[in-house]
């Protein structure tokens, strides 16, 4: 550790305008061109290769979130959750605390190529007969009227990954980190058509979607996590209190068991 120096060893600066000059030549020499778009301005790393080095760091900001509130970190929330961490890792993303609810990316890094990520939440769950999944809602398609117009228009070019922090529900602080291209989950690679009740349309394939007739007309998605290559767990530390609240609760239901066999 360095030791404090004391007033006078402080080494005198005899020239302030020098140094104001190197300050300023370090700050000429950091910057980059203003004639390019700062997003023209890229690295050789791709999104998955930072992955890695991002996890320890959501891993902290979610557990900071949860020693303030219980439920799950969602939506927006966890937008700018997924902001902060990427900027401690040293980059710029593209997002602001708009509230926006377009199709698509909700960020993107500044200096990686392929980086637009839209933010999901997701449920961990088991379809009857199928295989340990995420489900996440999706965009809503009221303003497309066929369901062909539908499909192309979910099936965009809207973003380049998907960052889903899913959970299972009842939520007890633990997520699961997925990262996976969109291309994995683009509806136009299945097969659809019409349910047996008439409410909805169901696509099947690899992965499964539907998209309701009423309302928002919203898409609903369920992923195998088979399909999914990055998948990190996030476990949040259970307070102190919440141990003791566990235990009373549990001496409680053991006391009213012995009372009730005593009767």
């Amino acid at each position: 550790m360095v030791e404090r120096l004391k007033m006078n060893q402080i080494p005198r600066i005899e020239c302030i305008p020098d140094v104001t000059e190197l300050i300023s030549n370090m700050d000429t020499k950091l910057k980059i061109n203003d004639d390019l778009p700062i997003d023209t301005v890229t690295t050789t790393k791709t999104l998955p290769d930072i992955i890695n080095d991002l996890v320890p760091i959501l891993e902290r900001r979610i557990q900071q979130f949860h020693e303030m509130f219980d439920l799950p970190l969602l939506a927006e929330y966890w937008e700018e959750v997924l902001h902060r961490s990427i900027k401690d890792l040293g980059y710029e993303t593209t997002w602001t605390p708009t509230r926006s609810h377009g199709i698509g990316e909700d960020l993107s890094i500044i200096g990686i190529n392929n980086s637009r990520i839209s933010c999901k939440s997701g449920v961990l769950n088991t379809p009857r007969g199928g295989k340990e999944s995420v489900k996440w809602s999706g965009s809503r398609s009221t303003s497309f009227d066929t369901l062909k117009e539908k499909i192309e228009h979910l099936s965009g070019d809207h973003d380049d990954y998907y960052f889903c922090l899913a959970k299972k529900m009842p939520f007890v602080k633990r997520y699961k980190l997925l990262v996976f291209p969109s291309s994995v989950c683009k509806v136009d690679q299945l097969q659809w058509e019409e349910s047996s009740s008439g409410k909805q349309w169901m696509g099947v394939g690899s992965f499964t979607s539907s998209i309701g007739k009423s309302m928002s007309a919203q898409l609903w998605t369920t992923l195998p996590l088979d399909s999914i290559l990055i998948q990190k767990d996030i476990v949040i530390p259970v307070r102190i209190e919440e141990r003791i609240k566990t235990l009373e609760d549990t001496v409680e239901k053991l006391i009213a068991r012995i009372q009730d066999n005593e009767e």
